[in-house]
C-alpha cells in the first residue's frame, strides 16, 4: 500500500499526447467551418451588394428616361422641335429634360447606336452634349411609336392619315439589361395639338 501511495504521489496527472492531438485536430476542424462560412457569407454579402447596385443603376437609368419622355411637349406648327421618331432615335421638346429646371421647355434627343458589338442607349440634350446612359452586348434594340387608333410604328410622323398628333400616344424602348429583353413603355400627354 505504502508503494502505491508513493507511485500515486510521483505520477503526474495531465493530458496525454493522443489527447492532445484530438484536441488539436478538433481545433482546427472547426476554425476551417468558421472560416469557410464567414468567407461564404462574404461572397453572398458581396454578391447582393452588386446586384443592389445595379438594381439602383437600372432603375435610376429608366427613370431618367421615363421622366424625360413622358413629359415630351408640342411645338409649334413650324418650330424647328416638332418631335420626330425613328427606329433608332427621336426628339423633340421636353419639361423635365436632365440638365434644365423642370418646366422649361428643352430640346433633347434620346438616341441607341450600336459599334464594336456593343449598342448604347444615349441621352443629348439642347447644348448638343451626349451622354452614355446605358449599354449592352447585342445589336437588339429600338423605340416604337402607338397611334391614336392603337397601331405601332417605327417612325414618327407616320406616313398614313391626314390627322396625325405631333406627338405619339405611347413611345415602347425595347433593350436590354444584363443580357435579358427589357421594355419600358411611356405614355405620353392626353393634350396632343395636331400638325
Amino acid at each position: 500500500m505504502a508503494l502505491n501511495n508513493i507511485l500515486n504521489k510521483n505520477f503526474k496527472t495531465g493530458f496525454t499526447l493522443l489527447e492532445m492531438l484530438v484536441v488539436l485536430v478538433l481545433v482546427s476542424f472547426i476554425s476551417v467551418l468558421l472560416l469557410e462560412g464567414f468567407s461564404y457569407v462574404l461572397h453572398l454579402r458581396s454578391s447582393f451588394l452588386d446586384q443592389f447596385e445595379d438594381l439602383q443603376q437600372g432603375a435610376l437609368q429608366e427613370y431618367w428616361f421615363r421622366s424625360t419622355t413622358a413629359a415630351i411637349i408640342t411645338d409649334y406648327y413650324d418650330g424647328e422641335h416638332i418631335f420626330k421618331g425613328e427606329e433608332h432615335q427621336f426628339s423633340g421638346l421636353t419639361i423635365a429634360a436632365l440638365d434644365q429646371s423642370i418646366g422649361v421647355p428643352t430640346a433633347f434627343t434620346w438616341k441607341m447606336e450600336y459599334a464594336d458589338g456593343i449598342m448604347v442607349l444615349r441621352y443629348q440634350n439642347s447644348k448638343d452634349e451626349t451622354w452614355d446612359i446605358s449599354h449592352w452586348f447585342s445589336g437588339e434594340g429600338k423605340f416604337s411609336y402607338m397611334a391614336k387608333d392603337g397601331k405601332w410604328h417605327t417612325n414618327w410622323p407616320p406616313k398614313i392619315g391626314l390627322d396625325i398628333p405631333q406627338i405619339p400616344k405611347i413611345i415602347q424602348f425595347q433593350g436590354q439589361r444584363r443580357n435579358k429583353p427589357l421594355t419600358w413603355i411611356i405614355k405620353l400627354s392626353e393634350n396632343n395639338a395636331t400638325r
